[in-house]
């Protein structure tokens, strides 16, 4: 039995609509590792849970027995502003985090979509937005983490200084691993200093080659964003259908100069957002796909490919009467498709964009139930699944966690 207090789940703990027989909320670290070995130990599918605002991604569970939530594992934060570094609890949400950091003029530049994300949340599900183009995913900011296994013991990697990389793999390797491995209590990152100033530039365009010329000129070029990002609207909408955004930040002087040597960098003109605006424009890109209605597909690419991707979601738009579009990173090749319509037409495409050879990795992450009936949500490489396994069962030897809900 689990010590730490249990209650049964209800309604408001449902994990894409599967309620959980029971749920904890540990306070301390070791109450988290003691309520994994007990799960390990009495073969208790389960769900490692942080501010709840991802739980409908991955395959649909059978049952969960048991949800372990971070809720109140929430109370450390220690930022060391001398050596620009933070360790907070996985139960912290970026939100708080980040309130707290400017105090001292820094931040941690991990943008995400959800109110409410947790630090724990946003590493496991490897959650990032525009700011990835300056500053990297979260496991790029990543320098310590300390692990709950589900034989009970805490483990740590890397440290509380930037020059401390001893053990960063394991960092690395639970990015990303959506509770599949093990339970984060607490995490390391490295910060930034909050930029004093900042503008954007939208250019917008009808034809996907020129698009895809500006942004590799602009990639080429001495101009230094810290997001730059293409938008593909919905067919038939009143917006342009494609716009390259760009955000310079940095001191005001060093903003215009960027500014000005990007705009003569363009092919066509660019609208200047600044102030209030900007911070709005920015909010709606991160919060765009998932303001759409349908699936949200998470897919890459090779940066010098964007023309082709462009035109690649101008013929799935087809499929589904134009009710396609793209939220994505230029600089990294990454970024969201949604796609609306019946499950049938949303298979459909997202079959064929797993055929193409212009974008790879093509994972569901917000789907009906219907559709994870017709498709994997999940896009795994063949070549890396028994490498998957193999970690599986090494950390997770039961193969509790995360209830079936993948990757891995």
């Amino acid at each position: 039995m689990i010590s730490t207090a249990m209650r049964p789940g209800g309604a408001s703990d449902a994990v894409d609509g599967v309620v959980p027989r029971q749920v904890v909320e540990p306070e301390t670290s070791a109450d988290l590792a003691a309520a994994m070995a007990a799960a390990s130990r009495d073969r208790l599918a389960t769900v490692i849970r942080g501010g709840g605002t991802k739980l409908e991604w991955g395959r649909q569970p059978l049952a969960i027995d048991l949800v372990i939530s971070t809720a109140r594992l929430n109370t450390l934060i220690v930022h060391r502003h001398g050596d620009l570094t933070v360790t907070a609890h996985a139960g912290v949400t970026l939100e708080h985090l980040n309130q707290e950091l400017a105090r001292h003029g820094q931040w941690l530049p991990i943008d995400s979509a959800f109110d409410g994300a947790t630090i724990g949340g946003i590493l496991a599900s490897a959650d990032s937005g525009p700011f990835r183009h300056r500053y990297g995913t979260p496991r790029d900011l990543l320098i310590g983490v300390n692990l709950a296994l589900t034989d009970g013991r805490l483990v740590k990697a890397g440290g509380h200084v930037v020059k401390n990389v001893a053990g960063y793999d394991l960092g690395k390797l639970i990015t990303g691993s959506f509770g599949s491995l093990a339970a984060i209590t607490d995490a390391t990152f490295k910060l930034l200093p909050i930029p004093k100033a900042s503008a954007t530039l939208v250019a917008s365009y009808d034809d996907a080659e020129r698009l895809g010329r500006d942004a590799q000129t602009l990639l080429g070029s001495q101009v230094e964003p810290i997001a730059f990002d293409v938008r593909v609207a919905q067919a038939g909408t009143d917006t342009t259908p494609y716009q390259l955004l760009m955000c310079i930040a940095s001191s005001p002087s060093a903003v215009d100069a960027q500014i000005e040597s990007a705009q003569r960098l363009l092919s066509g003109g660019a609208r200047l957002v600044r102030d209030e605006a900007e911070p709005a424009l920015w909010e709606q890109q991160v919060r765009g796909p998932w303001a759409e209605s349908g699936v949200v597909a998470r897919v890459a690419w090779l940066p010098a490919k964007l023309a082709e991707v462009v035109d690649l979601v101008r013929e799935v738009q087809k499929m589904a009467a134009g009710r396609v579009s793209l939220w994505g990173r230029v600089g990294a090749g990454a970024g969201f498709m949604t796609i609306d319509g019946d499950a049938l037409t949303q298979a459909s495409v997202v079959r064929r964009l797993r055929s193409s050879v212009f974008v790879g990795n093509v994972n569901v992450l917000r789907a009906s139930r219907e559709l994870k009936s017709q498709i994997d949500v999940w896009s795994l490489p063949g070549s890396a699944v028994k490498t998957l396994h193999a970690l599986k069962q090494s950390f997770d030897p039961a193969g509790i966690l995360n209830a079936g809900r993948g990757p891995i």
